[in-house]
C-alpha cells in the first residue's frame, strides 16, 4: 500500500445534499454492500430515502477521501438498521486489497466512540475474512452469529466493541 494515498483518514460528515451521490456508488455495488453485512434496497431512491432518514435519526455516516476519490469509502453508523448501533463500512471496489480497511474502520470508531457511542455491533458475513480480520485486529469480541433472515442469505457473525470505561480512582485507597 502507498501510505501516501491515506495515512490517516480525514472523515468528512455525509449530508443530505451527500446522500444521492452515496445511495448511487452503494447502489452500483451490491455484492460490497452485502459482503459488508447489511441488508439494503438495491435501487439509488430508495438508498437515498434511507440515508436521508438516518441522518434525520441523528446516526452518523462520514465520506472518507482516498486519492481523487472524495467518496471512496463510506463509514459510521448502519443507515439500514435502526435498532442498534451497528457498524457501516464500505470501500469502493477500485480501492480494495490496498490494506485501507483496517484505518477507515479504526477511524470510523475513533469518530462514534469521540460522539459518545459506548457500544457498536458489526454483523459481517461468515465468509467476509477480511472484516473478520479487520474486526480481530481492532479487538472487537465475538458475541455469537445470526441466522440469515432471507431465505439463501448467508448466516451472519455477530462482533461488540464497548468503549473502554475509564477507572476512577478512590483517593488511592
Amino acid at each position: 500500500m502507498d501510505d501516501a494515498n491515506i495515512q490517516k483518514p480525514e472523515l468528512f460528515a455525509i449530508t443530505d445534499a451527500d446522500c444521492r451521490v452515496v445511495a448511487e456508488r452503494l447502489s452500483s455495488d451490491p455484492e460490497g454492500l452485502n459482503a459488508s453485512g447489511h441488508i439494503a434496497p438495491g435501487n439509488v431512491g430508495a438508498i437515498e430515502k434511507v440515508m436521508n432518514e438516518a441522518l434525520a435519526r441523528g446516526q452518523k455516516l462520514w465520506r472518507i477521501r482516498v486519492m481523487d476519490d472524495l467518496f471512496g469509502a463510506i463509514v459510521g453508523d448502519d443507515p439500514f438498521q435502526n435498532d442498534e448501533p451497528r457498524l457501516f463500512v464500505w470501500l469502493d471496489p477500485k480501492h480494495r486489497g490496498n490494506d485501507l480497511g483496517i484505518k477507515l474502520v479504526a477511524e470510523a470508531m475513533r469518530k462514534l466512540e469521540d460522539s459518545g457511542r459506548q457500544r457498536v455491533i458489526a454483523t459481517p458475513p461468515r465468509s467476509n475474512y477480511a472484516a473478520l480480520r479487520i474486526l480481530n485486529v481492532l479487538e472487537f469480541t465475538y458475541i455469537g452469529e445470526k441466522d440469515a433472515n432471507v431465505p439463501g442469505e448467508e448466516p451472519r457473525v455477530l462482533f461488540e466493541r464497548k468503549q473502554p470505561t475509564k477507572n476512577v480512582t478512590n483517593g488511592g485507597r
